[in-house]
């Protein structure tokens, strides 16, 4: 793709030191509604549609290992039997186009989300990862140009559109109202008040492929996150963005029964606006400090193979935590 070789062009950019390790944070994202943008401007691909920036995320660590060792190894969360496969391959395509051959990679993810439910996790990984890359290999990158392997892994693997275009720069709740790659994408924010609270119930994986492979299931969700995005342009508010959420979710059709009723039950006890995340078999519930505990009680209950957490509005975008020579 004509991405891939302006990023190849790129002459070698070692212009930093190497340090024994680096470690990088990126929060964590649902979206609630969608539109996907498959543009013939490489720079253009990727979604609109709105959701929530999480106070929690990933956390990549990457240490270099011995000269002469060429491996990279991923762990997630402990696991090196996890298939980190988009944070390994925006690592390729960043030392493709670097031209870089690194010595021995170790990258150790903590993600603070459920995983393959819709909260952006390998979007977070991915960006995390590459900045953590960077800076322990020495390689001297701009953050949007790092974002941009990120970006393009989660392209490649389906794994996301959108979700690091928004984590790269932005914070709190609102909507992607124009498509693209990190810096070219634009997030507008709505107002949230500082109490709220996001309690989400996750029943299992969801794979996106199944959705974004089929032909009918994304026309269906270009037209109702087209119609769900005129609706938040009109009036950008933290109810109508959660209020267009949860008629999307009802009118895609991709809710099963339990996320039906984890949806039913989140409202039931308390909960403002409840919908799926998109895409997941999951739901979230907006509620705040007081009620949001009861909220969250009523989803335990709901089933012990549920797994509920509480979330506040992310208030920091992915960055560098810190480099180390160790």
């Amino acid at each position: 793709m004509a991405l891939f070789r302006a990023l190849s062009a790129v002459p070698n950019t070692i212009g930093r030191p190497q340090v024994n390790s680096a470690q990088a944070f990126a929060p964590a994202a649902i979206t609630n509604f969608f539109e996907i943008s498959y543009d013939h401007s490489p720079t253009a691909v990727g979604a609109t549609g709105g959701g929530y920036i999480l106070s929690k995320g990933t956390t990549s660590k990457v240490s270099l290992g011995p000269k002469g060792y060429s491996e990279i190894r991923t762990s997630v969360n402990g696991d090196f039997a996890y298939n980190a496969r988009t944070t390994r391959r925006a690592l390729e395509l960043l030392f493709s186009a670097a031209r870089v051959a690194p010595r021995g990679i170790r990258i150790d993810q903590q993600v603070g989300t459920p995983i393959g439910a819709g909260f952006g996790a390998s979007g977070a990984a991915a960006i995390s990862g590459v900045y953590a890359a960077a800076s322990a290999v020495g390689i001297s990158r701009s953050d949007r140009e790092l974002a941009l392997f990120a970006h393009r892994a989660e392209i490649l693997e389906q794994t996301g559109l959108g979700t690091v275009s928004v984590i790269f720069n932005s914070v709190g709740a609102g909507a992607v109202v124009a498509p693209g790659e990190p810096g070219v994408a634009r997030f507008v924010g709505v107002k949230a008040p500082g109490d709220l609270r996001i309690v989400t119930a996750v029943v299992g994986p969801y794979d996106k492929r199944d959705a974004l492979g089929s032909k009918p299931v994304s026309e269906k969700i270009n037209l109702l996150g087209h119609i769900a995005l005129e609706g938040v342009l009109a009036d950008p508010t933290l109810n109508t963005l959660a209020g267009e959420g949860e008629r999307f979710s009802r009118s895609l059709g991709l809710e099963s029964p339990e996320v039906k009723k984890l949806i039913a039950t989140a409202k039931s006890a308390g909960a403002e606006y409840a919908s799926q995340n998109m895409i997941g078999y999951a739901v979230h519930a907006l509620t705040n400090v007081d009620t949001g505990w009861k909220v969250a009680s009523a989803l335990r209950r709901f089933s012990p193979d549920v797994r509920v957490d509480t979330f506040g509005l992310g208030r920091h975008s992915a960055s560098l935590v810190r480099p180390s020579r160790r």
